[in-house]
């Protein structure tokens, strides 16, 4: 019957739900001093989340479970949505392996907790007294722009095939 039809506003408030899960909040170019010394802070990494929980976010870091018994590096959470990566041993040696790869696990302490593991790059460099990177490893600043130590022998022997 149309005489029986209303209007009324209806006002609807839409719950953020924890459906993403936190990771890095940037890109970190990290390095590792080939003089460091146990227990030595070499970055500190912080979490981004899209969600937008009532209390605000709380994060929690740690070492990937599979990366725990080999570790060259270790992960100690603040407690304050930050966390240290730290060295675990004296020295490093940029011709033994100039890159490391350390997997950090990003959890949320919302329901349901969503975690994601970001992997952390660590190259080997040569620095002065002070900690000041001098020089990095040829290997390890090509592989970040995707070329190995192959990759780059076989341009240069194609380019003297050429000559």
């Amino acid at each position: 019957n149309p005489r029986q039809i209303s209007r009324v506003p209806v006002y609807v408030r839409v719950l953020d739900v924890n459906d993403n899960a936190p990771t890095f909040a940037t890109n970190y170019e990290t390095f590792v001093c080939e003089n460091a010394k146990a227990n030595q802070r070499i970055q500190t990494v912080s979490a981004t989340d899209p969600d937008e929980p009532i209390g605000g976010h709380r994060f929690f870091f740690s070492l990937a479970q599979e990366a725990a018994g080999k570790a060259n590096f270790s992960v100690r959470d603040n407690k304050d949505n930050t966390a240290w990566i730290l060295t675990r041993r004296n020295s490093y040696n940029s011709l033994q392996k100039s890159i490391y790869h350390v997997p950090v696990v990003i959890s949320d302490g919302e329901f349901p907790m969503q975690s994601s593991t970001n992997t952390l790059t660590i190259r080997v460099c040569t620095c002065d007294r002070e900690g000041n990177m001098k020089l990095c490893n040829a290997e390890a600043l090509t592989a970040r722009a995707g070329l190995s130590t192959g990759a780059l022998v076989a341009i240069l022997l194609c380019v003297i095939i050429l000559l």
